[in-house]
Order: C-alpha cells, then structure tokens, then sequence
C-alpha cells in the first residue's frame, strides 16, 4: 500500500493551481488541461507508468498537464511538482499516461479543462430492446466465439464499449453466452475512473450490465483464454477479437508496467491451430502495429483485422464510449447505442447483412469531432472481408422453414377469428411476398425436372 504525505492545506493547493496555471502559454492553455492530484507524493515515491517510472523528486503536490486532452492515452503528458510549502514549482517530469494509472487514487481533480468533453446523454433516446431481436435459427450455433479484452487501465469508456460489443454478439448474432470471452479490468467490471456504484449501469439504456467477466486482464490469462479457445474450435470455427483500452508505443497495455507487444501476439496466433475465420477489430493507441503481425500470423483461412489509428497515431475517446469503436459497432448493429438511426447504410450490396470489410468502411467514412482516429484496415487472403460476417447465411430450406411457420400462425387466427381485408400497404407487401414465393416455385420446378431427366 502506497504511503501518501499529509495533505496540505486548501491555500497552498490553490497556489500550486495558481503555478501552474500561470507557468503556460496562451496557445496551450487553449488546448491542454490541468488537474491537481489530490494526494500529496513523498520524495521518492514511484510512479509506474507502463513505459517509464518517474521518481518524485522531493515531496510535492502535484499538477498534471494532459496535452492531448481527448485523446487515448498513451500520449504526451507532463508531471509538474510543486513544494507543499508555498505551492512553487520544483521540477517536471514528461510522460505518456496520467497518475491514475500508477495507483487510482490519484486520479487529478481538473481546475482548466478549455476542451472538456460532455458527459451527456443524447437528447434522442430511444433504448434498445435487446430481448426483441430475431435470434433465427441461422443464428444460434455453436461454432463462434469471441474474445473481448479491456486492460487493467482502462477507464469507463472502455468498459462501455466493450458491453455494446457483448451485447450485439450475443442478442443480434446470437452467440451463446459461454463462447464469448471477457477479460475486464481485475476480473470485474470496473475502470481507473469509475467502478463499484458507477459501473452498475450501462449507459446505453441504463440497465444493468449484462457481460459475464471471465477473468482479470492480465498477459497469462490473454494466453490461456486463446488456448481455451483454440481447443474448442474446428476448421469451421469464426473467433472475433476485440481490444478496447489503452495502447503505447511498444503495444497493447495490461497494467501499469506491461503491454503486450505485436510480436508476443505473433507467438500467440502461431501457436493456435489451423481454423476458419477470424476477424479482429483495435481501438487503443498505435494499434495499427497489430495489422501485419496479425494478417501474416493468423491460422485461419481467412483473416480481416481493422484497427482506429496506425502504428504511430493515438486514439481518439469521448465522455462515452470510445469514437472508433462504437462507430464499427454501431455499424454491424444496425443502430447506434443508444437506439438511434445511423449516418448512412452500411450496407452497401443491399444484401441485408454487414460484412467486416463494409463496417469498417462506414466507420471510416464516419465524420469524426476529432483529429485523431485514421482507421486501418487489411484482409488475408486479399479482399475477402467482404464476405466476412458474424453470422452464417440462411439458407432456402431455413427461410422457408421461418416463413412457413408464422404464416401457419396468422392462418389459425385469420380462420378462427375472421378480420376485414388487411390495410392496401400490408396487402401490397404480402402480395410481393406471394410473387416471390411463386417465381422461386416455378424456378425450383424447373431445377427438378432438370434432375429427373438427367437420371
């Protein structure tokens, strides 16, 4: 347990604010933020800061400048140590990620925040009825799995991603529960920002969240959950990867002191066994650094990944959800999180589906409020993404099948309780539906008689 000074008196934290406030340019008072830590630092407490450590040089109260306000961390940052006496400025430190990533507790209270972001709802809500969703036959198999990953520094957004993409997988493309793989934070739901009461609700509809949390984020259960994975799986199998956190320089971050580097990731996909199809979508920071090692190290058949930024660009996040992300998302959905209609269609061959390869070019195409996000995208064998999906295609006898009993069902009405004629737009699209049914009778009688004369 970190051992803290103690806290110094309200007039000496205003004039170290005062400092630090003063110390900056107009150009980057404009554009950076300021937070006081709230708990003072000894001389020679560490700061771990997945990349670096900073030791205190003397003891200090603290000020953070964020530079990148808006942005995924890891990004330029600066430590600004002030004496606890008379609040002056005694040194500085630059760094890559803020101080609640050391230890939570020194998550900053922010007193200039030119660029804040909001922290409110849409003002059109329309909440998603998730027990609604068709789950079709063609839906529900057990051949797909998923891996969904938010490190042990991520903060709430991350997390709320992360629900938005349990939920599609498993109320729109019916995964079942017990194929989708959730390491979240210390292996419950939580984030260096929030948790406990804060993380009751999800924020898109404000109900509890539903994702089951396999385990904590850490480096040897990312291992052992693709091997658990990788056991379970055939030539057939899909596995779809999602990472949504914070990402360096050097690769995916799990804690404050460890990422996962783009060839540690090689090293895992080689030693999995040959299989279907995978599909891989990164929101952190310089995910781009996964796109190759993934397309030439995967052991499926076919492989799209698609990440929000290249390797040396970061990553943009909002108040909710992190842009990128919820955008692909959003896409594959058919709806934004909160239940609203989408920019424009995704899906661009009118085929009623959304391929990997079309949802990324609807989040690419997507207008972002943000410099940052340059989405990335690469296929293996070329161009097959789209025809990538999370969900199989239906085939005749299961459209037939789904069609026949419903019509089965009105008919028991209709005969037991007679109704006047339906209403001339009903009547018009059942009669399109009769004109379909008929020229795909007459086309399969054609293809049986064709069989019968052949023998």
């Amino acid at each position: 347990m970190a051992t803290y000074l103690r806290k110094p008196n309200k007039r000496v934290f205003e004039r170290a604010r005062a400092e630090a406030f003063a110390a900056i340019t107009p150009e980057r008072a404009a554009a950076h933020h300021l937070g006081v830590v709230p708990r003072a630092l000894p001389r020679g407490h560490v700061l771990r800061l997945v990349d670096r450590e900073i030791v205190v040089p003397h003891d200090s109260i603290v000020v953070f400048e964020d530079q990148m306000p808006g942005a995924n961390f890891g990004h330029p940052c600066r430590y600004l140590f002030h004496s606890p006496e008379d609040g002056s400025l005694i040194g500085t430190a630059h760094a890559e990620f803020p101080p609640e990533v050391s230890d939570r507790v020194l998550r900053p209270d922010y007193f200039h925040e030119p660029l804040r972001q909001s922290d409110t709802l849409p003002s059109v809500y329309g909440r998603i009825d998730w027990g609604s969703l068709h789950h079709f036959p063609w839906l529900v198999d057990d051949n797909r799995f998923a891996l969904l990953w938010t490190s042990q520094i991520s903060n709430r957004r991350h997390v709320e991603d992360t629900e938005f993409a349990y939920r599609i997988l498993r109320h729109r493309f019916g995964f079942k529960a017990s194929n989708i793989y959730v390491l979240c934070y210390d292996g419950t739901i939580g984030s260096t920002d929030y948790s406990g009461a804060d993380m009751a609700t999800w924020v898109g509809d404000g109900t509890a969240y539903e994702m089951q949390v396999h385990a904590a984020a850490t480096q040897a259960n990312l291992e052992s959950t693709l091997a658990e994975i990788n056991a379970r799986m055939d030539d057939d199998s899909l596995l779809f990867v999602h990472t949504n956190n914070h990402g360096s320089t050097s690769g995916l971050c799990i804690d404050n002191s460890g990422v996962v580097t783009p060839s540690e990731w090689s090293t895992m996909l080689d030693g999995m066994d040959a299989f279907g199809t995978l599909v891989v979508t990164m929101e952190q920071c310089y995910s781009g650094a996964f796109l190759q090692p993934t397309l030439d190290h995967s052991r499926a058949a076919r492989t799209s990944f698609a990440s929000a930024v290249p390797a040396d660009k970061v990553s943009a996040g909002a108040a909710h959800f992190d842009q990128w992300a919820q955008t692909w998302f959003e896409a594959v959905h058919g709806s934004t999180a909160y239940g609203a209609s989408l920019a424009h269609q995704p899906d661009a061959n009118g085929n009623g589906r959304v391929s990997a390869r079309e949802a990324f070019n609807y989040s690419d195409a997507y207008f972002y409020p943000n410099s940052y996000d340059d989405p990335q995208y690469g296929d293996s064998p070329t161009g097959c993404g789209a025809s990538i999906y999370l969900t199989k295609a239906p085939t005749l006898a299961d459209i037939i099948k789904e069609l026949l009993e419903r019509y089965r069902a009105i008919e028991k009405v209709v005969v037991r309780h007679p109704i006047p004629d339906p209403p001339p737009e009903w009547a018009s699209k059942l009669l399109v539906s009769l004109d379909a049914a008929e020229a795909l009778d007459q086309r399969l009688a054609k293809v049986v008689g064709r069989e019968a004369a052949a023998r």
